[in-house]
């Protein structure tokens, strides 16, 4: 059904409509989107193959500086860090070196959170409410977020032009490596706005009234959200799981040794942190509900069921992540291990058999099991799922390799640490402490 079902709630683009305007990205008819949606898989897929790290140095760096002035202040709260770091990581991601130096992202995303907070509730009038002034305040709010928005690619654009002006052939090597020198190191300008792509292919051409910075909003309040709560999970996992924080940071030691890098080493090779990342989406998915429907065409099921057009069809997330007969007995039991497979026994000298006991273990694909919907399926699926497991992965890369995440204890009513692993457990408290470890 999801396959078949290609367009998705109007409700949905509703929301996004009000917030941002009209788009070619988020709509509710798969037919409006699916141009967009290609062009944009294309470059990411392109992306992917030209970097081994798709998350930016300079962005893990910032991050990192964050959490060191963070940790002097004690505890503090893992929702409110973990959207700090996703939109980071986004925002450099997109927009490159110019993000980080933005005077205006602290506004930005204090705005677009405020927005995301208001968003569906104003979506649920079946009549856009023009007589309630909470929501002309709401619609003030949006209006700001388009002109940030706007000042933030205009940025970007001038840096991408001066850049290409020092170095008017932009694969000369030597040219490159004397800007670098000048400048202190590579400059980034983002995976959409570099070969200004999001400019011309991600807006496309656009009608009269479609919002022209309507898709870059839309990506920056999906993306913010969903990464944001798989950050989240992931640092509770790890702080009720401290053995898993262990082993992947031997993993992530063994990973640097092997390759010898001095800067991020390729998180392709550290199986158990991409397993750890896949775990914690699926065990607290960014939605409780995958929902579609058919806006034009009845489908026909193979057992002979039709379901009408329009009818909205609803599969629920996290009780398919539960299903025994999909994950095995421990379904509700948090293991990153479901993921991976050990690796064949082979002979050769004793480093490599050394290496091979401490890497015992190959990565299996989660999409092969068709439960695995954390990051949605069929037409709609997220276009973005591998930069996300592979930029949440980096980040966690850097972070545990300097910090341990524990769980904050100093509230009488949180005194014990939890040793449950049933993944539907309560946290006491989301309150955690970034300890800097001793090497």
């Amino acid at each position: 059904m999801l396959l078949k079902a290609k367009d998705k709630l109007p409700f949905t683009g509703k929301a996004l409509r009000l917030a941002f305007g009209r788009s070619t990205l988020f709509a509710s008819s798969f037919d409006k989107v699916e141009k967009r949606r290609e062009s944009l898989a294309s470059e990411l897929n392109g992306r992917l193959h030209e970097r081994a790290n798709v998350i930016p140095t300079k962005a893990i760096d910032c991050i990192m500086a964050k959490l060191h002035h963070i940790t002097g202040k004690g505890s503090i709260d893992c929702k409110m860090v973990s959207q700090h770091i996703a939109f980071t990581l986004l925002g450099a991601t997109v927009f490159g070196d110019t993000f980080l130096a933005w005077s205006k992202a602290t506004i930005y995303e204090e705005i677009l959170m405020m927005i995301a907070k208001d968003a569906y509730f104003w979506a649920s009038y079946s009549v856009t409410p023009f007589w309630e002034r909470g929501f002309w305040s709401y619609q003030q709010l949006c209006t700001k977020l388009k002109c940030l928005t706007q000042d933030l690619v205009q940025q970007c654009s001038k840096n991408y032009k001066l850049y290409h002006h020092m170095d008017p052939i932009p694969h000369n090597g030597t040219a490159n490596a004397g800007i670098e020198a000048t400048v202190g190191s590579k400059s980034f300008y983002g995976i959409f706005l570099q070969d200004n792509f999001s400019l011309q292919e991600l807006n496309g051409h656009l009608n009269a009234r479609e919002e022209p910075r309507g898709n870059i909003m839309g990506m920056m309040f999906h993306g913010c959200l969903t990464t944001g709560g798989l950050i989240s999970n992931m640092l509770m996992r790890l702080v009720t799981h401290p053995e898993i924080q262990h082993k992947i940071y031997s993993e992530k030691s063994m990973a640097r040794k092997g390759s010898g890098e001095r800067n991020q080493p390729n998180v392709e090779k550290m199986p158990l942190l991409l397993a750890t990342v896949y775990e914690a989406a699926r065990v607290m998915p960014a939605g409780p509900l995958l929902q579609r429907c058919s806006l034009k065409h009845d489908l026909r099921l193979k057992s002979g069921v039709i379901i009408p057009a329009g009818a909205i069809l609803v599969v629920p997330v996290q009780l398919v992540q539960m299903d025994d007969s999909s994950w095995g007995d421990d379904a509700d039991k948090f293991n990153p291990y479901r993921f991976l497979s050990k690796t064949e026994k082979i002979s050769g000298p004793a480093e490599e058999l050394l290496e091979q006991r401490q890497n015992s273990f190959v990565l299996n694909d989660p999409n092969e099991n068709p439960a695995f919907l954390p990051f949605g399926s069929g037409t709609h699926a997220c276009l973005c799922q591998k930069f996300v497991v592979q930029g949440v992965a980096t980040l966690f890369a850097s972070l545990l390799e300097q910090y341990e995440v524990r769980l904050y204890l100093g509230s009488k009513t949180n005194s014990k640490p939890l040793t449950n692993d049933s993944i539907f457990q309560n946290f006491p408290s989301s309150e955690i402490v970034f300890v800097k470890r001793n090497n």
